[in-house]
């Protein structure tokens, strides 16, 4: 069963750079630095509640991780739920006719993987994966959402509902924004659906730009915005002051990606 989101993967050009940013400036513990000679990468887990994010640096230039760095630059890579089982999610894949990029679970970072086709996920990447005992676990909550946006929101409710088991709970119309963002559960964060409802939207324009596909950046839920902007100006980030967010009764400010590198950390504060 899948139950939560395990990591977003962010490729890196250096591990130990980032790692000054997420391990020394974020404070996230690492649980998991290694080669994983068979990908050829480098691998990082780091803890942020319930969930991790995982740092990807291609150690030989002649793999896929290598290539969508030289193309794209340090960005989201992809996105990996927990399961219990992933050889029978595969089965169960199988039988439903998903596109795969694994047949059968192989090592990796996070334990047994399989990757899911971004074609069957309207552009997402999405690992599965059944962590070792003794992997990393929390009971604290960690992202607060991630955003995925989407040219048929329809059609991709069925997907992302058939293949990884979420359902859209809450739609919400943010004024003025020519959107719509379909909530899905899973574990303590949302996963968020961005579909545009007007051709003239900002997000029509990036899916006829960029196509669909999971946006670089997680959000984290923070009880005194005001405090962690100043916080990490004080160590040298820039960062806005706490305006609207497009959630209902939330103010958000965020840390760059270009700072981040390549994955924007929102910080949401939801007034209760």
């Amino acid at each position: 069963m899948i139950d939560r989101i395990h990591h977003v993967a962010v490729i890196v050009h250096s591990a130990d750079d980032a790692l000054g940013f997420f391990r020394d400036t974020l404070g996230m513990k690492v649980t998991e630095d290694r080669v994983v000679e068979e990908q050829g990468v480098r691998g990082v887990l780091l803890a942020c509640g319930e969930n991790e994010i995982e740092l990807l640096e291609p150690t030989r230039n002649d793999t896929g991780v290598a290539r969508f760095l030289e193309q794209r630059g340090q960005t989201l890579h992809h996105i990996c739920f927990n399961t219990d089982d992933v050889e029978a999610e595969l089965a169960r894949l199988k039988g439903m006719g998903v596109q795969l990029i694994d047949e059968t679970p192989r090592d990796g970072l996070a334990g047994r993987i399989a990757f899911i086709h971004p074609k069957a996920m309207h552009g997402v990447l999405i690992e599965l994966a059944t962590p070792p005992a003794g992997s990393h676990v929390s009971t604290e909550k960690g992202f607060d959402h991630l955003a995925v946006s989407v040219a048929d929101y329809e059609a991709a409710k069925e997907s992302w509902k058939h293949i990884v088991g979420l359902e859209v709970v809450n739609e919400i119309h943010p004024e003025g924004r020519g959107m719509v963002i379909g909530q899905m559960p899973s574990g303590q964060v949302m996963v968020e659906l961005l579909a545009a409802t007007t051709p003239d939207s900002p997000l029509a324009q990036r899916l006829l730009d960029q196509g669909e596909r999971a946006s670089s950046m997680v959000a984290i839920e923070v009880a005194d915005l005001d405090a962690e902007v100043a916080k990490y100006r004080a160590k040298g980030l820039t960062m806005a002051d706490p305006a609207p967010g497009a959630l209902p009764n939330s103010r958000t400010s965020t840390i760059s990606a270009e700072q981040a590198f390549g994955l924007a950390i929102q910080l949401i504060q939801f007034d209760k």
